[in-house]
């Protein structure tokens, strides 16, 4: 511990350079690099909803210097997958979750429906002719959507695409209905006009968009679609190795630099300690899985 980092320390992400992943993961690297007082990059290793990533951390020397940005669809892989080479709980020591982000339900502007209830509405009157957008089979999105119309009792059309820009794309040009998107992502489309937002899919509201109400307040109590972020280490990593890489991750995503990013994109800071991250990797794992086996959903 004494000698910790004694080299570069490396988040590996399981998405490509560029995208909203990536200039998170950037804001963590500027603010690591002069608490632990030694460089911090990321390596990128997409592919496989998180599992090429995941896989490769898990196999990693638990010594703190290989570490996991991982978002809250990997809880969900387990439930989907039974020959996944990593167990999520047993194979990883918990950092941090350092942000929770809202999900907002998108329409192309061209869709009749003005409001979330009249767009349930439209549904229920033309069962699986309303589209719904996931970035791959068996994905977050893709199950949650599942989820949300089975709580609402509407037929929606998965269209699944590899990722969320050509989603993005069709959506503008009317050629899919709905969308699910983050918040930060999603900004640039609302003020151009190009989207309409009729719900937020995440727990809470959020004071960007002040009048837009969640899914739990208008049919659907029960739905919230998890959006977090967090750092894991190699199971095995020292426990003091990991605390120290807790505290100083926090810092970085406290300083008022990085405040200012969470704040223009609507993220929830949390910097939670590794115990409480255990439990809420623990808790999802079982409910996605409940919900798997419930609504009887495969990779398509």
């Amino acid at each position: 511990m004494a000698n910790f980092p004694s080299k570069p320390v490396t988040i590996v992400l399981p998405y490509t350079p560029g995208a909203n992943a990536d200039l998170e993961a950037r804001v963590y690297q500027e603010g690591m690099q002069p608490l632990l007082k030694q460089p911090v990059l990321i390596d990128y290793k997409p592919g496989g909803s998180g599992v090429i990533a995941n896989g490769y951390v898990a196999k990693a020397v638990p010594d703190g210097h290989t570490l996991l940005f991982i978002n809250s669809s990997s809880t969900l892989l387990p439930a989907l997958r039974k020959d996944l080479s990593y167990d999520l709980v047993r194979d990883f020591s918990p950092i941090t979750m350092t942000t929770e982000n809202i999900t907002l339900l998108l329409v192309t502007p061209s869709f009749p429906a003005r409001t979330f209830e009249e767009y349930v509405a439209y549904a229920k009157a033309h069962p699986g002719e309303v589209t719904w957008s996931t970035v791959g089979s068996g994905g977050g999105f893709h199950v949650g959507g599942v989820w949300l119309a089975s709580e609402l009792g509407i037929q929606l059309t998965f269209v699944h695409y590899k990722g969320g820009a050509s989603a993005e794309v069709d959506l503008m040009a009317g050629r899919i209905h709905s969308s699910p998107k983050q918040l930060a992502a999603s900004l640039s489309l609302l003020k151009s006009g190009k989207a309409r937002v009729l719900a937020i899919l995440s727990k809470d509201r959020t004071p960007l968009l002040p009048g837009v109400r969640s899914v739990a307040e208008m049919g659907a109590p029960d739905f919230a679609y998890p959006n977090w972020i967090g750092l894991l280490a190699p199971a095995g990593t020292p426990p003091a190795i990991v605390d120290r890489l807790s505290v100083e991750t926090v810092k970085a995503i406290r300083s008022p630099q990085a405040m200012k990013r969470w704040e223009a994109q609507g993220s929830q800071v949390l910097g939670s300690g590794p115990e409480v991250f255990r439990k809420r990797l623990v808790a999802e794992i079982a409910t996605w899985d409940r919900l798997v086996r419930e609504k009887n959903i495969k990779e398509e």
